[in-house]
C-alpha cells in the first residue's frame, strides 16, 4: 500500500463516518451502520500511521547506509 493510498482509504472512512454521522436523529439514521463507518475509520486510520512509521523506518535506514 502506497501513502497516498492510505491517505485515500482514511480520507473515503472519514467521509462514511461524517455522513453517518449527519444521519443521526433522522429515520435514516442505523446505529450499527454508524459503528460500522466509526471502525473503518479507526482502522484506516490505524494503516495509515502503521504505513506512515514504516516509511519514516526505511527511510532511516537508508540515512545510516
Amino acid at each position: 500500500m502506497t501513502d497516498k493510498d492510505a491517505d485515500h482509504r482514511l480520507a473515503e472512512a472519514s467521509r462514511a463516518a461524517t455522513r453517518e454521522l449527519y444521519k443521526s436523529g433522522t429515520p435514516e439514521y442505523d446505529v450499527r451502520a454508524q459503528q460500522r463507518a466509526v471502525e473503518a475509520e479507526r482502522k484506516a486510520q490505524q494503516a495509515a500511521q502503521e504505513h506512515a512509521q514504516q516509511d519514516a523506518q526505511e527511510n532511516e535506514d537508508e540515512g545510516a547506509h
